[in-house]
Formats: structure tokens, sequence, C-alpha cells
């Protein structure tokens, strides 16, 4: 295997994520793991987001909970402006090696 850096190959969403998440957010979720990389944080091949809503002073933020198991992290962010709101929602993204996808874990 290459040293390439992960989740930074060919990228694929499936028909059930499509459904459920808006496409703006599917971005933020890639972003994340950019930006987590650029940070220098060690990911997993399995990432997963939790997403759900959170209301402050009356106003709807999608809250992404994103959590990995080796090494272990977690975190929640919180984002504004989000046209239409994932609620209830569980994430997964592989990095299969050659490819990674995002897909709700009944879709493995």
């Amino acid at each position: 295997m290459s040293n390439r850096a992960m989740f930074s190959s060919d990228r694929y969403v499936t028909r059930g994520v499509n459904e459920l998440v808006p496409f703006e957010l599917q971005l933020l979720l890639w972003s994340i793991l950019e930006k987590r990389q650029e940070q220098g944080d060690q990911l997993d091949y399995l990432e997963v987001f939790e997403l759900s809503a959170e209301f402050v002073d009356g106003e709807p933020l999608q809250k992404i909970l994103n959590r990995q198991e080796q090494p272990y992290h977690q975190e929640v962010i919180y984002v504004n402006h989000i046209e239409n709101l994932a609620i209830g929602v569980t994430i997964w993204v592989i990095d299969s090696g050659e490819y990674s996808t995002m897909l709700l874990p009944q879709e493995y």
C-alpha cells in the first residue's frame, strides 16, 4: 500500500446517503476529514458521523459527532445555516485503500 493520505482517493456516496443527507452536508463531512488530516490527526479506516440537531436560542443547529476507534477520537461540531438538517442519521466513511465510500451502516 502506498503512503497516500487516507480518504484522498476516489470518493463514492451511496444512494441511501444521497437520499437522507443534503449535498452541502456531505461535502462538509468530507472536509472535516480533510481538515483533521491537515492538522496531523491519524484517521482510522472507519470514520463515524452521527447527525442530529440541537436548538440554541430557538434556532436549530446541525450537530455532527465525529468518532473513530483507533486511535480513539471523538469531537462534536456545530454548524449553522444548513438548509435541511439531517437528524437521527449515522454515516460511515470507509477508506478501502483504493477508494473511500460514504454509506449508511445498513448499506454495508
